[in-house]
């Protein structure tokens, strides 16, 4: 009740005419808690429609948006992504969206992608779209749900960070500035709901200043009791009401920024390397789309980690496959300074979570133990 109270009049600034579509499971905290659970208790009329409706026909969510007039809409990066990839094969039926009523496009269950923000709102403007309407979180089923919101009708908001400053043992993050630098868009997530507060602690659980990187403990009214019949996972993470969220990330004037997942960092002689900046750079090779890409480590010698990605590949043929193998190699190399290797897997065969984004931690457990089978080339 804490929660969906202050998301509801803190995090979305509800408002009388407002009007809630989604198209999330309600087997997702995100749809459960957010947009049922938060709409109940708020009083707020969600038009619903049914998630293997969304992933057949994604613009279906776009087309109730516009005939219903809604005003809020949640959904994790992706589901942004593929309506704008789906509109370019569809192009006549822009011209009959209506999005000018759209408030709030929340966005959450995931790392945020800005570059993928942009292109929404490009592909979709000529609709009414406004540029302000995106409101970055950050929330955890543990919480249940919400704990922090970016400021309604700012859009999104970035920290310019060199991404060498993300590695080794320099935690302090200072905003790029070197025109030849290597830079990452970090997404300002906004300030803890009213109720909560959030600390970034290093490895000895002291708090940190502020551009601190470390990991992200919150305390609030609706942080869980326990993990169910799991004691020992329980008190690892939950001490004295804190949190250990297992996310990484800094605060700036009052704002936190996610970095990426503890657990999914990779390191390599000593650097931290953050899959997501891994997973962009292969991203930007011809013939990789968005979500083609889990970077994973594996075991090597005198137990250092080996950097991996596994993509997902559409090109048949043995010597082409190798092909484009030992390019994409070159281009993660050059863009990011990491030699990784690269194993190619078929279209569709990385794991999801229940959400629908990426799962690494499936991913390198299926690959190791031989249930995700590279292709051969």
């Amino acid at each position: 009740m804490a929660n969906t109270h202050g998301m509801g009049y803190h995090g979305v600034r509800m408002e009388d005419h407002d009007r809630c579509v989604s198209w999330l499971p309600f087997y997702h905290d995100m749809g459960l808690v957010g947009t049922f659970l938060a709409a109940v208790t708020c009083q707020l009329t969600t038009d619903y429609i049914a998630t293997e409706d969304f992933a057949r026909r994604p613009l279906s969510w776009l087309r109730v948006m516009s005939e219903n007039k809604g005003t809020i809409s949640y959904s994790p990066t992706f589901g942004f992504d593929i309506c704008a990839r789906r509109i370019g094969q569809k192009a006549a039926e822009i011209k009959e969206l209506d999005l000018t009523s759209w408030r709030i496009a929340g966005i959450g269950a995931e790392m945020i992608r800005p570059d993928v923000m942009r292109e929404f709102h490009k592909t979709f403007a000529v609709t009414g779209l406004s540029e302000n309407i995106f409101l970055p979180s950050y929330g955890l089923a543990e919480c249940t749900l919400g704990v922090s919101f970016g400021d309604v009708g700012k859009g999104i908001e970035i920290d310019l960070v060199e991404e060498a400053l993300l590695a080794g043992d320099r935690h302090v993050l200072v905003s790029g500035n070197k025109e030849d630098a290597r830079k990452r868009e970090v997404v300002n997530c906004g300030r803890p709901l009213p109720e909560y507060e959030l600390e970034i602690r290093d490895e000895d659980g002291t708090a940190q200043a502020e551009r601190y990187v470390g990991r992200i403990f919150v305390r609030g009214p609706s942080v869980m009791k326990e993990y169910f019949n799991d004691p020992e996972t329980t008190a690892a993470i939950l001490k004295d009401g804190w949190l250990d969220t297992g996310d990484m990330g800094y605060m700036r004037g009052g704002y936190l920024y996610i970095v990426g997942r503890a657990k999914d960092m990779i390191i390599v002689n000593g650097k931290n390397h953050w899959p997501q900046d891994i997973e962009w750079a292969a991203e930007q090779f011809p013939g990789v789309k968005n979500g083609d890409i889990a970077a994973i480590s594996i075991p090597g010698e005198n137990a250092e980690e080996v950097p991996m990605i596994l993509a997902q590949c559409r090109v048949s043929g043995a010597g082409e496959r190798l092909k484009f193998a030992d390019s994409l190699k070159r281009h993660v190399q050059s863009t990011t300074g990491v030699n990784i290797m690269v194993e190619l897997v078929g279209p569709r065969a990385l794991p999801r979570t229940s959400s629908g984004k990426l799962s690494r931690t499936k991913a390198r457990q299926q690959y190791l133990s031989g249930g995700l089978r590279a292709l051969a080339s």
